[in-house]
């Protein structure tokens, strides 16, 4: 029976390990194939940066001052208060003040638009939106010079309806962020750089710190307000693209965008809970591929300590090296996204804590779910 158990395991982690190493190194490829040919537009059709923002007084002015100093020229900026408690509406309203460009707008509280608190903010703002382009960001963002340039560029250069990207995240906790890094699962996993030539909705990702949409391409897939009831607007809303057969690509912003989503490893776990609970939606169907998911997770943390405790394993010659390599290559797909993600090396060399965190925030984030609760974030229910 042990052999049988080695036997599968080995296999199945050696297997593993080479897929997300060569995902890993072909879709870096790809990005640094799309950074290569990108030539920056400063100028074409009006893009429609939109914002929703809660309480974030002490965020609002780095994210502002560097909009207002995009290169790309021919932009508005679009700010919906919702629904604030500190001084979030003054800041607004001294930026409106300052600079044309800058709309700024209240919730109305009556309106509820949809159950998701942020997906509510948004329907409520992009009704104002005169772009051919929606720009979605958070209001924790921070955006380099380029950031909407090299968005609209890729968008306009490949025709492309739909794209987000990884910004650089921070955050001051060493576990806040190791916790964030759950998200690098999807460089490792997901065939990027077959984007162009498949549109498969599982394999489309979006985060919510940056979007791209072309505006008459979100009206024809119904927008937020088809997606209103789910828990992750942003993979959500790409899902719904590529599953009406709009062209999608995820692009590299690391060095153009970054993002303090969370000021520690509680809001981080609770966050990141969210997002993988919504990537991964539960169902009976599911269950199978779940467990197996989280089976494997715990194998990975486990595996080196089969390596290290070798000597016990000593009729498994051929098993042992197998289970070596694999989570060997894993690890180093692992640290090579987090390095395209500008993830700290501390974090990237964290691989073991970060997936063990990861199946213990989907277990957390099932168990909300089958209690029948719903995630808050922000004092909003999500």
């Amino acid at each position: 029976m042990m052999q049988i158990y080695l036997t599968a395991y080995a296999i199945f982690l050696a297997a593993f390990g080479f897929y997300t190493l060569f995902m890993s190194i072909a879709n870096i490829i790809h990005f640094r194939n799309i950074e290569k040919k990108a030539e920056l537009h400063e100028d074409g059709e009006l893009v429609s940066v939109v914002i929703p923002a809660r309480n974030e007084e002490n965020n609002l002015p780095r994210l502002m001052d560097s909009l207002l100093k995009q290169s790309y020229r021919n932009m508005e900026i679009l700010v919906i208060d919702d629904a604030s408690t500190d001084r979030t509406w003054e800041i607004l309203q001294g930026y409106a003040a300052k600079d044309p460009r800058v709309r700024i707008f209240q919730s109305d509280p009556a309106v509820k638009k949809a159950r998701n608190g942020k997906i509510n903010a948004l329907l409520q703002l992009i009704v104002h939106a005169k772009g051919e382009y929606l720009y979605a960001t958070d209001a924790d963002t921070e955006h380099g010079r380029d950031a909407v340039s090299i968005a609209y560029s890729v968008m306009k250069d490949r025709n492309l309806d739909i794209v987000s990207g990884f910004p650089k995240e921070k955050c001051e906790s060493y576990l806040g962020s190791v916790n964030m890094s759950a998200m690098i699962l999807t460089l490792t996993c997901i065939p990027h750089f077959l984007a162009r030539f498949f549109s498969i909705p599982a394999f489309s990702v979006a985060i919510g710190q940056f979007i791209m949409m072309k505006k008459s391409s979100y009206d024809e897939v119904g927008g937020y307000d088809s997606i209103k009831d789910r828990t992750c607007d942003d993979m959500s809303i790409s899902n719904r693209f590529v599953k009406l057969g709009k062209k999608y690509h995820f692009i590299p912003v690391a060095d153009h965008i970054s993002c303090n989503m969370y000021a520690e490893r509680k809001q981080a776990f609770n966050g990141i809970a969210r997002s993988v609970n919504g990537a991964v939606p539960m169902s009976f169907a599911a269950i199978p591929i779940v467990a197996l998911i989280l089976i494997l997770f715990f194998h990975i943390v486990a595996a080196p300590l089969f390596s290290i405790c070798y000597p016990l394993w000593g009729a498994y010659f051929l098993q042992m090296e197998l289970i070596t390599f694999g989570w060997v290559a894993f690890y180093a797909a692992w640290y090579i996204a987090c390095t395209e993600c500008r993830l700290d090396a501390k974090v990237a060399l964290s691989c073991p804590i970060a997936i063990f965190q990861t199946a213990m925030m989907y277990i957390y984030g099932l168990n909300i779910k089958l209690r029948g609760k719903n995630f808050i974030w922000k004092g909003r229910q999500i």
